[in-house]
């Protein structure tokens, strides 16, 4: 006599299943994501700055590119001159359609405060071939004197959420002859990178460790 399950049977197991899926199945995604994070962070830090050191062969040094300290589009402008040759790009925003690019909305904070400073007017956009977005803005008068010339900001999935500092946007400066990631130690958001802070601190922290645990 042949033996099989029970429809009570296969429903239970069905359900176990279910249920074993439903507790994995986000930490998992969730863990990709942080990987993925990770991994687009440093290969986008290394475009940036190897485009920086070529721009630099053509132009000079950065801090002779004419920063006035006042953040405006025509210094936004010198900037993207001089780095898009050495940048291979997806999408070029520019000032005026940034929408493709960085999402049309504010940026929320790790903290869970809302931000809109990072989509602001004085912010050039471009999309790269790995899926980040990159933008960026001249210095103001109090950067130019700590030698801090250019401030980026990556997002690691363009427009795609979740749009919050320290989980798929960090910010990088070009200070000292280098492409910086903010948080680095003796800099303003340094060791200030876990749930009730801002996230701004959050790229060294990423870089340094190779991972997000911060978010856990």
């Amino acid at each position: 006599m042949n033996k099989g399950f029970t429809l009570a049977e296969v429903l239970i197991t069905l359900g176990i299943i279910g249920i074993v899926a439903a507790i994995t199945l986000p930490n998992l995604i969730q863990s990709n994501f942080e990987k993925r994070t990770v991994s687009i962070l440093r290969e986008t830090q290394s475009i940036l700055s190897q485009a920086i050191r070529m721009a630099e062969e053509e132009n000079g040094e950065v801090s002779g590119w004419g920063f006035s300290g006042g953040m405006t589009q025509g210094e936004g402008t010198t900037i993207a001159n001089y780095l898009r040759p050495h940048i291979k790009i997806a999408v070029d925003c520019g000032f005026k359609d940034k929408k493709r690019c960085i999402p049309d909305t504010k940026y929320k904070l790790l903290n869970g405060i809302w931000d809109n400073y990072t989509t602001t007017r004085m912010h050039y956009a471009i999309k790269l071939l790995n899926g980040s977005s990159v933008w960026f803005r001249s210095a103001d008068n109090s950067e130019i004197k700590t030698n801090s010339y250019i401030t980026f900001f990556i997002d690691i999935n363009g427009p795609a959420l979740p749009n919050t500092v320290g989980k798929d946007m960090f910010v990088f400066k070009y200070e000292n002859n280098g492409i910086k990631p903010s948080g680095t130690p003796g800099t303003k958001y340094a060791n200030s990178c876990n749930l009730k802070s801002t996230g701004w601190g959050c790229a060294y922290y990423v870089l340094q460790n190779q991972n997000m645990n911060y978010l856990h």
